[in-house]
C-alpha cells in the first residue's frame, strides 16, 4: 500500500481505456500530502466529460462476494450471507493486499485502481488520529461517533478475519485491523450509491441501494455546490444481475461532466452533495470553513417505540429543524398534547435553553484543544467547533423567542408571568 506514483496513474488510465473508460486527455494529476489532485492540464471548457468508468469496473458488494467465493474455497462460506456490504467490499480489497499483485488477476482485478489510492499514513479520518488528536474532540458529538465507529468496524473486522483464518491461517494473520480500517476508509470517503448506475443516475441513496466504488470517477476532490452532471451512456442494455456480478461486456459507463470551465493549472472538482463537517471529518478526513450544511444531532425524550433508543433530531444553522425538537420537548412534558398550556411552553423553552447551553459548554475550547495536533487536524477541529457553537447559539435564540412568545400570550390572557431573563438584565 505504498503511495501512488506517476507510473501508477498511467497504469490506471490505460486500464480504464482498455475497458472502455477514460480520463479527458487534458486532465493531469498533482501529488499532495494526502494523495493526488486532478488538475486541468489545459483550459477545460464547460460541459466537458473529465472521466468515465465502465459499469463492469465498479466494485460492488456482489462483485466482492463472488471474488471471495472464488478464493476462499476451503471453508464454510455461509457467514458471507450475514456480512454487511462494507464487510464484503473491504474483504475483497484486503484480499488484494494479502495475496499480492501477481495472484489471480482474473478475480482480483482492481490492482490498477488500488495502487493509486493514498496509503494508510496519508488518511486523516478520526480513526487515523493519534490519541491526543481524538481527545481534542472530547465533549462533542464527533468524539462519541468516532468511538462508536471504531467499535462497530472492529467487530466487523474480527468476523471477517475469523473466516479468512478458517480458510487459510496465514491469510488470517495478514488480515490486520490496519488493512481493514484502510479499506473501510476508502469506502467511507469514496463510495457512491448504486443509484448512480441507472438510466437516470442519482446521488440520492434509497432503501435498496448499496455503496459502490467507481475507479477514476472518485479521483476528484469535493467543492460544495460545484455544478456537475452524471451521464450514463450505453450501446446495449444491461440487466441488474449482470451489473451486480460484473459480467456485462457492453460499453455502458458512468461519466462525470463539469458544468463550469476550469483554467489550465487549476484543480478540477466534483460535488459530493451537501454534507456537514461532522460527516466530512468522520468519513472523508477534511472539513469546510463556515460550512452552511453543518448540523448537530440531539436526543430528546425516552426511547422510540420498538427501537430501544432515543429518537434523534438534527438541527442546522439558523435553528433549521428546531421546530421538530420543540415539538418533541413539548410532547415529553405535556400530559395532553392537544392542550398545551403557557406554563408547558415556558417549561419547554427553559428545558431547551438548558440543554443547548449544556451542550455548548461541554464543547472543547479550540485554542487549548489544538495544541499538539497536526495542522490538518487542528483546522478540522476549528471548522467543526465553529459550526457547533453557531448552531447552539441559534438554538438558544430560538428557545428564548419561544419563551418571549409564551410570556406575551400569558399577558394577553391576563396571567402574571415573571420574565426572569428580562428581570435579570435589569
Amino acid at each position: 500500500m505504498a503511495q501512488a506514483t506517476s507510473d501508477d496513474i498511467v497504469t490506471l488510465s490505460e486500464w480504464l481505456s482498455s475497458n472502455g473508460g477514460r480520463f479527458h486527455p487534458d486532465v493531469s494529476f498533482r501529488a499532495g500530502p494526502s494523495g493526488y489532485s486532478v488538475i486541468a492540464g489545459q483550459d477545460i471548457l464547460p460541459g466537458t466529460t473529465v472521466v468515465s468508468c465502465p459499469f463492469k469496473l465498479a466494485i460492488t458488494p456482489e462483485v466482492s462476494r463472488q471474488a471471495l467465493i472464488s478464493v476462499l474455497t476451503s471453508t464454510d462460506l455461509s457467514p458471507l450471507d450475514t456480512w454487511s456490504e462494507r464487510q464484503l467490499i473491504c474483504s475483497y480489497i484486503c484480499l488484494h493486499w494479502i495475496l499480492g499483485e501477481s495472484s489471480n488477476r482474473d478475480v482480483l482485478k482492481h490492482w490498477p485502481y488500488l495502487n493509486t489510492l493514498p496509503s494508510a499514513d496519508k488518511l486523516l479520518t478520526p480513526l487515523h488520529f493519534t490519541a491526543t488528536e481524538i481527545e481534542a474532540f472530547r465533549g462533542s458529538n464527533l468524539y462519541g461517533a468516532t468511538h462508536d465507529r471504531q467499535r462497530d468496524w472492529q467487530q466487523e473486522w474480527r468476523q471477517c478475519q475469523e473466516l479468512f483464518s478458517a480458510a487459510n491461517s496465514p491469510w488470517g494473520s495478514e488480515f490486520t485491523w490496519e488493512r481493514y480500517l484502510t479499506a473501510a476508509t476508502y469506502l467511507s470517503s469514496r463510495a457512491f450509491p448504486s443509484t448512480l448506475l441507472s438510466p437516470e443516475p442519482s446521488l440520492v441513496p434509497t432503501s435498496t441501494s448499496h455503496p459502490i466504488l467507481l475507479p477514476g470517477v472518485d479521483a476528484l476532490n469535493h467543492a460544495r455546490a460545484h455544478p456537475v452532471s452524471w451521464v450514463v451512456s450505453a450501446t446495449s442494455p444491461v440487466s441488474y444481475s449482470e451489473l451486480n456480478v460484473g459480467l456485462s461486456e457492453n460499453s455502458q459507463s458512468i461519466s462525470l461532466v463539469l458544468r463550469t470551465g476550469t483554467q489550465s493549472g487549476h484543480e478540477l472538482f466534483n460535488n459530493y452533495g451537501p454534507k456537514p463537517n461532522a460527516e466530512l471529518i468522520l468519513g472523508y478526513g477534511f472539513s469546510l470553513p463556515h460550512n452552511p450544511d453543518d448540523t448537530i444531532v440531539l436526543k430528546i425524550g425516552g426511547a422510540a417505540p420498538g427501537s430501544g433508543s432515543q429518537p434523534k433530531y438534527e438541527v442546522g444553522r439558523d435553528a433549521s429543524g428546531a421546530e421538530l425538537v420543540w415539538g418533541a420537548i413539548l410532547a415529553a412534558i405535556c400530559e395532553d398534547p392537544e392542550e398545551v398550556t403557557v406554563e408547558d411552553e415556558l417549561d419547554a423553552a427553559e428545558m431547551l435553553v438548558e440543554m443547548a447551553e449544556d451542550l455548548r459548554n461541554r464543547l472543547p475550547q479550540p485554542r487549548a484543544a489544538a495544541q499538539d495536533l497536526r495542522p490538518e487536524v487542528a483546522t478540522m477541529l476549528e471548522h467543526y467547533l465553529e459550526g457547533q457553537r453557531d448552531i447552539m447559539h441559534s438554538l438558544i435564540a430560538f428557545a428564548r423567542d419561544k419563551q418571549r412568545q409564551a410570556i406575551q400570550q400569558a399577558r394577553e390572557q391576563g396571567l402574571q408571568i415573571v420574565d426572569e431573563e428580562t428581570e435579570g438584565e435589569e
